[in-house]
C-alpha cells in the first residue's frame, strides 16, 4: 500500500509544479503560434524521467524513486492530455500547420530528451 502513496504524494507535487511552471511560461505562449509552455513542460519531463528509469535501472536510485518521482511527480508534472487538448484547438482555429509542427516538436524533442536523460543517467 506505501507504493500507491508514494505516487499520490508525488502526483500532487508535480501537478502543482507543472501549474507553477505554466503560470511562469505563460508569457511564452501569448507570443507563440503554439502552447510552448506544455512543449517546454513534457520536453524536460521526459529528460528527467529518463535519467530518472537510468538511476533506478543502475541501483543508483531505489525503486520507490521510480515509483515516487517517476510515476507521481513527472506523471502530475507533464500531460499528454493538454497536448492533446492544444492539438485539438489548434486544428479547430484552422492552423494545421502550426499542429504538425507542434505534434512533431513535442514528440521529437521528448524523445532526443529521454534520451539524453538516460545517457546522462548511463554516465554517473
Amino acid at each position: 500500500m506505501s507504493a500507491w502513496i508514494w505516487v499520490m504524494l508525488g502526483g500532487a507535487l508535480g501537478a502543482g509544479a507543472r501549474y507553477g511552471a505554466g503560470l511562469g511560461l505563460a508569457a511564452l505562449d501569448a507570443r507563440s503560434a503554439f502552447p510552448v509552455s506544455i512543449l517546454l513542460i513534457n520536453v524536460l519531463g521526459s529528460f528527467l524521467l529518463g535519467l530518472t528509469l537510468s538511476l533506478v535501472g543502475r541501483g543508483l536510485w531505489p525503486e520507490v524513486a521510480r515509483l515516487a518521482f517517476g510515476t507521481g511527480v513527472l506523471g502530475g508534472f507533464t500531460t499528454f492530455s493538454t497536448f492533446s487538448a492544444n492539438l485539438d484547438e489548434l486544428l479547430g482555429r484552422g492552423q494545421g500547420s502550426a499542429a504538425a509542427f507542434y505534434a512533431a516538436l513535442s514528440v521529437g524533442l521528448g524523445l532526443l530528451a529521454a534520451a539524453l536523460g538516460r545517457q546522462l543517467g548511463a554516465r554517473l
